[in-house]
Formats: C-alpha cells, structure tokens, sequence
C-alpha cells in the first residue's frame, strides 16, 4: 500500500493502518475515510505521511526483483553476496536487506553499467596471497586519545554553552534559543531541519523561540549538539572514504534510528537521531589524530574481508565504539548517548540494550542499503538478539527503508 505525504492526502483516501503521533497517540485508526478535517488535525499533530488503501507506488524505482534486466539484477545480486557476507544468510532480515540493497544499486542503472560496477568492485581474494603478517596490538588508550584530539582542537564555545544548558534543569526555552542564536551558522541550520518533512510541521517555523517550544528545549538541544560536532572534523584522510560520505552514512543512520525508535514504541526521537548520526564519530578521532594506524585497520578489514570493529580489537586493543564513547564523556553529553555509541555493535552488552539494539540496527540497514560510507566495505553482521529485542518483522524493514531514503535526503540538504 503506498505511503503518502501530508501534502499529498485527499479527502475519500482510506487509511491502511492506523495513524498515531510521535508519542504513541492514537489519532485516527485504520480503515478510516479521510475527510479535510481529519488532515488538518494530521497537520497540526506534525503526521508527515500516511499508509493509504490501494495500489503501490513506485518513487524511486523497481519494487520487485523480476522487474530489473536479468544482467542487472545477476550483477547486483553478486555485489550483494559480497556486502552481506559476515551475515547470517539464511535470516529473514539479512535476507530482506540484501533484497532491498539489490533493488537500491539497480535504479537506474543498465547492462553496460552494471558489468562496469562489478569491474570498478572486484572481489579478489589472491590480493592478500601471502597473508598479513601478525603484529601486536597497539594497545590504544581509549582516554588518551581523547585527550590528544581535545589537546589539538576544541569544539566551538557555543558547543560547551549548550551542554551546560542542557544540563540545567531550569533552563528555559527562551534561553536555549539565545544561546543557539549566537551561532548564525548553527541556527540556520536547525530552522532548515525543523522546516523539513523530516518532522512534518503544517506551517513554518521561523525563529528559534519557536522551534524551541514545538520540538522541545532537550531535543533541540541535542539536535544542536549533533549538528555542533560535523563542524568539529576537517584534514581527514580520505583514501577510503570521504567526510561528506561518512556523514551522508550518519546522518541516514540516525534518520532511520528515529524511525525505529517510533516504530519499537521508544520515546525520545531526537536523542536516537544523535544517537546514530555520532555512533562511528570514535573512527574520525582516530583518523584524525592516528591515520596511519587506521587506514591500516581499514585495509586489513577490507582485504581481509573481515568485520572492521575486530580488525580494530586485534589492531588497538580496542575499538572505534570504544573511543566514541570517551569523546561524548569528554564532551559532557548525556551518558545515555555515550553508552549507545559504546555498545552499538554488541546491544546485549550495554546498560541500555534496547535503545543500543536501535542504534545497531540503524547501522546495519543503513549499510546494508549502500548509503554513504565510514570505512565498513561489509555489513556488519546482525546481532540477532537486538533484531528480536526490538521485535520487528521484514515488512517494517521494507518501509522503514522507504521513508528513511526520502527523509535523510531532506535533513542532509539541511546540514549541507
């Protein structure tokens, strides 16, 4: 059934499901007819888009293998096998994903093109004929590196001005929009991601003030401190990957996190948005401060065909999860996102493994669709525990995908 913007809705639609706020409010059950009240009431509740009875649309491209050129689809199915291979083949969501990243690198593309993508990507396991040889692990200090990027640059002061803010009970909403409003730059940016139908407001929001009181005072504060640390990383080595790769990949990965938390029943969109779009931030301070030592981790990974966070743990004796999450205790965010970042890869680990299983998954689907990059030339592997601890199903998966395409498109205008 198609999904339907706000703008788009018209009386006499049908609802396919039923049609609930941010917070989990039921405002309209499934199989209601549309009336224009009903869609005012949608825009004043911020609904960006509904499921509506009937035909499936097409936006982006096929819906269905049989509808990709046989060459095409025997092309993209190889590139699959290869992205997909840390995983466990025969699970239901490894093998939607791997569907779903097939008929996303097959838009638009012909025979010629395809063979010429297989050929750009060549899986040849002689490359790495004698072996690596074993060396010791570095044994990186999570602290001290740190401690090194804090030492060489600082986050701009209106960074630490918001931090205390959010740490202040009584800070108003009048106060946390001046503070953001000293940072033209800054500000602009979080009017362009309020605007967007990234949150699907009925009018636009044209000052701060405003934003502050609609959205909340803690979630644009985390919003702007998500948005504060892109400005913070510049000089980073880009031999597999560059930065506007590696934040189209986080950005798209926090997009879809808030996606799942809404969908697992999870409150406090915003914070799984930063949550995501900061879980590989531990890379960039290493590449930034170590790139020697990690453009050799991504080679290994990537040579080796192994699952970067263990070339990591054999190579540092620790991993990027592990940085991220000294970064954000350096930084004075709230400990909640830092124990996510920490334990992304290994949700059952962490003091919040639910809110960790969201991130995971982000990262997964965001990978296993192919968009942007932070260094992984594979899927990391699905932790099964977090795909059943947040109790989802293929469909979800399928639907997921198609909002968060549109939507992380949206915000990452925004940003960029």
């Amino acid at each position: 059934m198609p999904i339907i913007d706000i703008d788009a809705l018209e009386p006499g639609m049908i609802l396919d499901e039923d049609l609930s706020t941010s917070d989990g409010r039921l405002l309209l059950p499934g199989g209601t007819m549309l009336t224009d009240a009903h869609i005012r009431t949608c825009r004043v509740w911020g609904i960006a888009e509904a499921r509506i009875q009937g035909d499936e649309e097409t936006p982006g491209g096929p819906t269905s293998l049989d509808q990709l050129d046989p060459e095409v689809l025997e092309a993209c199915k190889i590139m699959a096998a290869q992205r997909f291979v840390l995983n466990p083949l025969k699970h239901p969501a490894v093998q939607e994903m791997a569907k779903l990243y097939v008929l996303h690198q097959a838009r638009g593309l012909n025979a010629e093109q395809a063979r010429w993508m297989l050929t750009a990507n060549p899986h040849d396991d002689t490359v790495d004929f004698f072996g690596t040889p074993e060396r010791p692990a570095l044994n990186v200090d999570p602290a001290a590196v740190v401690q090194q990027e804090l030492e060489l640059a600082s986050l701009p002061d209106i960074f630490t001005q918001i931090s205390e803010a959010l740490e202040n009970p009584r800070s108003s909403a009048s106060y946390v929009a001046e503070i953001i409003s000293r940072d033209v730059s800054l500000a602009a940016k979080l009017l362009k991601l309020v605007n967007t139908p990234f949150y699907g407001f009925p009018s636009k929001i044209d000052t701060l003030s405003r934003a502050v009181t609609i959205v909340g005072t803690n979630q644009i504060t985390n919003l702007a401190l998500g948005v504060s640390v892109i400005a913070a990383f510049d000089d980073i080595p880009e031999e597999y990957f560059t930065l506007r790769e590696f934040w189209i990949h986080s950005v798209t990965c926090g997009t879809v996190a808030r996606l799942l938390a809404h969908k697992a029943g999870l409150k406090g969109d915003e914070k799984f948005f930063v949550a995501g779009l900061l879980h590989d931030i531990g890379r960039l301070v290493m590449l930034k401060n170590h790139p020697k030592e990690s453009t050799e981790v991504l080679r290994e990974a990537k040579v080796g065909r192994r699952a970067l966070e263990d070339v990591e743990l054999s190579l540092w004796g620790c991993t990027h999860a592990d940085i991220g999450c000294e970064m954000l205790k350096a930084w004075h965010l709230p400990e909640f996102l830092g124990q996510i970042i920490c334990h992304h890869h290994h949700p059952q680990h962490g003091v919040h493994p639910e809110e960790a299983s969201v991130v995971h998954l982000a990262d997964f689907i965001t990978h296993g669709l192919g968009i942007g990059a932070s260094g992984a030339s594979l899927v990391p592997s699905l932790n099964e525990t977090a795909w059943n601890t947040l109790n989802l199903s293929t469909k979800d998966l399928s639907e997921i995908c198609h909002v968060a395409e549109r939507q992380a498109a949206d915000v990452i205008k925004a940003f960029f």
